[in-house]
């Protein structure tokens, strides 16, 4: 039953792995499904868009061929990881609408002062404060603005933390509530993603308390995702997550096909 749906190919610029070769590792490790995002970041560092254009035809030659040796072993997805738009409004709507996908994240990774989040100057409690309060504030506008299915890692910023402080985002409560009341109103997704078991925090992304008080605000909505950019974390902890999912009282993860959710449940 198991789904990753946030995979990065050689065509992210940070990633590794080619789509033909992520399919054979998913069928190995007993996937039935996989979802391959690559960034389509507004921004014009090594990341951003520009890359993902030139080198989308390579991208979907590899994925058709992917499809065509794999397709009948494994749910194959056509996805995009969409990163803050908002700081190239009106860039990703013209580009997207004429090109159709399964499945989009959403994401910030760079604030709406074009600091990198993993970058920041996380070294002072009132730094942190600061950047962390202007990260949930850019997360607000990105689902305002929309044109994607699931919040990717909500306490992303978290992950270059490592020493600095407790793997929790609890004194930013009032305004993760916001995010989360914010996704439950537009009927979007909540992404569980998996690194954050292989990371420092070994705990999912986000903490027990944001996935209890989503719930309890009425999202039923949950993808999982590895965010592997490599080729041996491609499914790594999915397992881990829907056993925490079924812990807090969801029934199924949710997949979307032609940007449509659908619930698998739980067997």
């Amino acid at each position: 039953m198991l789904y990753d749906q946030h995979v990065h190919s050689a065509y992210s610029e940070d990633g590794n792995p080619l789509i033909c070769d992520i399919a054979a590792r998913a069928i190995e490790i007993g996937l039935r499904g996989v979802t391959i995002t690559d960034h389509f970041d507004l921004c014009t560092d090594p990341i951003g868009y520009p890359f993902y254009m030139a080198h989308e035809e390579a991208r979907k030659a590899d994925f058709a061929a992917a499809r065509a040796q794999y397709g009948d072993r494994l749910e194959l997805r056509w996805g995009l990881e969409l990163g803050n738009p908002f700081l190239m409004p009106g860039v990703a709507d013209p580009i997207l609408a004429e090109r159709s996908f399964d499945f989009i994240l959403g994401s910030v990774h760079y604030l709406s002062d074009g600091r990198d989040v993993y970058l920041v100057d996380y070294s002072t409690p009132e730094r942190r404060g600061e950047a962390l309060s202007m990260y949930f504030e850019d997360m607000l506008t990105l689902i305002a603005d929309g044109g994607f299915d699931s919040l990717a890692h909500l306490d992303y910023p978290l992950r270059p933390m490592k020493g600095l402080m407790e793997p929790t985002l609890v004194p930013w409560r009032e305004q993760i509530e916001a995010v989360l009341a914010a996704l439950v109103r537009r009927d979007m997704a909540l992404e569980i993603n998996t690194r954050g078991f292989m990371d420092w925090k070994n705990r999912q992304e986000p903490e027990d308390w944001v996935l209890r008080r989503y719930y309890e605000l009425g999202g039923r909505m949950i993808t999982i995702g590895s965010d592997a950019h490599v080729l041996h974390a491609v499914g790594g902890a999915v397992d881990r997550a829907e056993a925490k999912l079924r812990e807090l009282g969801f029934e199924g993860v949710t997949v979307f096909t032609d940007r449509k959710p659908a619930l698998v449940p739980f067997a």
